[in-house]
């Protein structure tokens, strides 16, 4: 009776949930938009929103919400964080659910720009008015594993009815990517023209161009652990598993100790957990391993890092920028494979050696103090990061800037 009685309570939530997502996507937030949107575009405000996924601002927005700050522009933050519809009364939590959106399309009704780093849903409900520019800056750079359009119908991704019913990543007027040999992987994944995608960068990258900065990583890290004394870093970095955001899971499949016996003597490992699993996470202490899974930016890590591993992690384009080698960890590639698939083969677009044991992450890690091919990291660099210079942001900014003043003026002309 009383499993009977949870199964019934869970199909009664699932429906009021698929109900307040229609009523929400359909009819409130189109609502709100046509609403405050009676009122004119104000030339210099700029709406900057991200997801419950991101406890703080993401490295993107931050670099975009700098440079507009310098050029005068009033930047709006909206996070959808969950915290925000938290109450002590769970009727009125649902009731704020019911009707959440209002502050966001608010600020966007009446914005020169919107910026976003990751999936938004609220942005999705209404296309932009001329005038205003809706830019996808990504949280990822390059194409690797598929996401979005890409993935429906997969383990991975949502059902084509699903998608149907409420579309996404549909309103973008500019999606920047790192180089012109993604775009065919953008426009697919977000179902949207190549015409909006451009190769402009990504704002995050400027920082690997600036030799102080880089410096200052690698120094903050050995005052961090002062245990390294000397030795050289390998940074673990592993992107999650599970079929959706909220079943991720990891698989610790690293032998440390034997790791520790065969290479301890010249170097530590620095093991950088994604945040989706970084809380599922702990290691015991010791003088060759440490979690900086919660403390350590990953900046921080790939700029102090003198040799990478990971397994299917966007991260290797950012660390391709530093021409440093990488090792791939891709014991389960069949299995990842199958549920999330790669825009590009595997194996022949990586720019290091696959391993699938520590046995093979040690032979690797040792030959490569005499044998790095550093001219095929700076190949794969050219291939999916020309457009990642140091100037991303004034770029970008430049370019979005530019194209909404220019729709404008044809507007009046046109009148």
């Amino acid at each position: 009776m009383k499993a009977f009685l949870i199964k019934i309570i869970k199909k009664i939530i699932a429906v009021s949930s698929s109900l307040r997502r229609g009523f929400l996507y359909h009819k409130m937030w189109p609502h709100y938009y046509k609403k405050y949107s009676r009122k004119p575009v104000d030339e210099k405000k700029a709406v900057l929103a991200y997801s419950h996924l991101y406890k703080e601002m993401p490295d993107n927005l931050r670099c975009v919400k700098a440079e507009l700050e310098k050029r005068g522009y009033k930047c709006v933050v909206i996070s959808k964080a969950e915290e925000a519809l938290q109450s002590r009364n769970p009727f009125i939590n649902e009731l704020k659910k019911w009707f959440y959106g209002k502050e966001f399309f608010k600020e966007y009704a009446t914005a020169k720009a919107l910026f976003l780093t990751d999936y938004f849903f609220p942005a999705f409900a209404c296309k932009p008015r001329e005038g205003q520019s809706v830019v996808q800056l990504w949280h990822g750079c390059g194409a690797f594993k598929k996401w979005g359009y890409s993935t429906a119908e997969k383990k991975w991704g949502a059902s084509k009815k699903e998608l149907d019913r409420f579309p996404i990543h549909n309103t973008y007027t500019h999606v920047c990517v790192s180089s012109p040999k993604v775009s065919f992987a953008y426009a697919e994944a977000f179902g949207c023209s190549e015409k909006v995608v451009m190769p402009l960068g990504a704002p995050r990258t400027d920082i690997y161009f600036d030799p102080d900065f880089i410096k200052k990583r690698r120094n903050l890290i050995n005052e961090k652990i002062p245990q390294i004394e000397g030795r050289k870093i390998i940074l673990y970095a592993p992107t999650f598993r599970g079929d959706s955001v909220g079943k991720s899971y990891i698989k610790n499949m690293l032998d440390v100790e034997k790791m520790s016996e065969k290479l301890g003597n010249d170097y530590v490992l620095l093991i950088k957990q994604h945040p989706l699993t970084a809380d599922k996470f702990s290691i015991e202490g010791s003088s060759f391993a440490f979690d900086i899974s919660k403390d350590v930016a990953i900046e921080t890590a790939l700029c102090a890092a003198d040799i990478v591993i990971t397994d299917y992690s966007s991260l290797i384009f950012e660390y391709a920028l530093l021409e440093r080698p990488m090792i791939f960890f891709a014991y389960d590639l069949a299995e990842y494979e199958d549920a999330r698939s790669f825009y590009f083969g595997y194996e022949g677009f990586v720019p290091g050696e696959i391993v699938v044991n520590t046995d093979e992450i040690i032979s690797e890690v040792r030959r490569l103090e005499t044998d790095f091919d550093k001219e095929k990291i700076r190949r794969f660099r050219q291939d999916y990061m020309c457009a990642c210079d140091g100037k991303s942001t004034e770029r970008i900014l430049n370019k979005v800037l530019k194209s909404a003043e220019s729709k404008a003026k044809e507007k009046i002309l046109i009148k």
